[in-house]
């Protein structure tokens, strides 16, 4: 199955039906023009491809294939709109999240959406110091105003926030985050490798987000 004929079979099973606007958003926020041809491909005994052509234009447009993005995009669908699938990530987190202290949370990709939601539930005891969201897809109106909080706004009881991300990271459309709702944060657009654009090696590899991390953590 192609990517843009998987990309379909999710919509499909959107719980919210929302599938289909996450990725005509990515696009959009890519440069992608309102109108234009709908490219078509033959699935069985029928055709495919209205989603064929916002999933080709962020692939040709990132450093991400198609099968990336598409799958990606349905694992966010998938937290966002279906309760019991949020409830249980939420609580597999903080089975292991200390109850306090200082805390230091590194986020990723979907992780930055979680990240988000976590932080309305942690115990007052629990002083976090320091975000790190990477790769994240937090600029999206289709995801931000999912979250518990609703819309752009400042996490919780954060002291300080760094937003890192790659401009060939599909991903990462909509960053760097610009409504003024977010509050301060640190933003550096950073260059990741061919190939490893959307990887938190690469991500956590520059000095713009080791530092940040490291100045907490160092004694």
């Amino acid at each position: 199955m192609s990517a843009a004929a998987a990309a379909e079979v999710f919509a499909a099973e959107s719980p919210t039906g929302s599938y289909e606007q996450l990725l005509y958003e990515a696009a959009a926020r890519a440069g992608m023009p309102r109108n234009g041809p709908t490219a078509t491909e033959g699935f069985g005994a029928g055709l495919v491809g209205a989603l064929h052509r916002p999933l080709s234009w962020l692939a040709a447009r990132s450093d991400l294939d198609e099968w990336t993005i598409a799958t990606f995009l349905r694992d966010v669908d998938l937290y966002l709109g279906d309760s019991a699938v949020r409830q249980a990530v939420l609580d597999t987190v903080m089975e292991t999240m200390p109850t306090s202290g200082e805390l230091v949370l590194v986020t990723h990709s979907l992780g930055t959406v979680v990240g988000m939601d976590l932080l309305t539930r942690i115990p007052d005891a629990l002083d976090p110091v320091l975000l790190v969201t990477a790769g994240s897809p937090l600029g999206l109106d289709g995801v931000n105003e999912r979250l518990l909080t609703r819309g752009p706004h400042q996490p919780p009881r954060v002291r300080d926030w760094v937003n890192v991300w790659c401009p060939t990271d599909a991903v990462a459309i909509g960053c760097p985050l610009e409504d003024e709702r977010w509050g301060k944060l640190t933003q550096p657009p950073v260059s990741n490798g061919r190939d490893h654009a959307h990887k938190i090696e690469e991500y956590l590899g520059h000095p713009e987000a080791a530092q940040e991390i490291g100045g907490v953590l160092r004694p």
